[in-house]
């Protein structure tokens, strides 16, 4: 049983949906007093990476604040629902290693889908034209710059494709309470 503090990170492609399911998630959370804080990598990149140039030694110091800063709160009795992609995986291998209850769930969407789903984005924590840049080779992103490393046994993965984000944030809220994860 996974008992609070938790943290669950949400990985998938950028575009995948992982932040528009996050909101979702955020209202059934809220609506059963469920205390948490919701960590998204763009939003920590823009404090700690202003101007990203999306190397690989970038990505790790972010991906390993995030990882860094959710064990904090779950030291604090906060749990944690991480948003981010972490193409490599090595984020998430950071946060296994810091973070005794810790899951992910995987959120999954053909490349084309992301690609165009990035076209009408309007958060000002995304970073404008990632795909496009990357395409251009300007910068390395997963998916595009190198393969996305999935994850091998997530607690539940979703096409998101198939399902929308109230749909998908009702699967991982019930598969929470259905494998014993104390949600409260």
């Amino acid at each position: 049983m996974l008992c609070p503090p938790w943290t669950i990170w949400i990985t998938g492609l950028s575009g995948a949906g992982k932040t528009t399911i996050c909101k979702e998630l955020k209202s059934l959370f809220e609506e059963a007093g469920i205390r948490f804080e919701i960590l998204r990598l763009d939003e920590v990149r823009q404090i700690i990476t202003p101007n990203p140039t999306f190397s690989d030694k970038e990505k790790e110091l972010v991906y390993f604040s995030c990882a860094f800063v959710a064990n904090l709160l779950n030291k604090h009795g906060v749990n944690v629902i991480l948003d981010s992609v972490d193409g490599k995986g090595e984020g998430r291998k950071a946060a296994r290693k810091l973070i005794h209850n810790f899951e992910v769930i995987s959120i999954d969407c053909p490349l084309e889908v992301c690609v165009e789903r990035e076209k009408f984005r309007t958060d000002k924590a995304e970073i404008e034209n990632l795909y496009e840049r990357a395409m251009m080779g300007q910068i390395r992103i997963a998916g595009v710059g190198y393969p996305y490393d999935e994850e091998k046994n997530p607690l539940l993965k979703i096409d998101s494709n198939q399902v929308n984000a109230v749909e998908a944030a009702k699967m991982i809220y019930d598969k929470m309470v259905l494998e014993g994860i104390r949600v409260t």
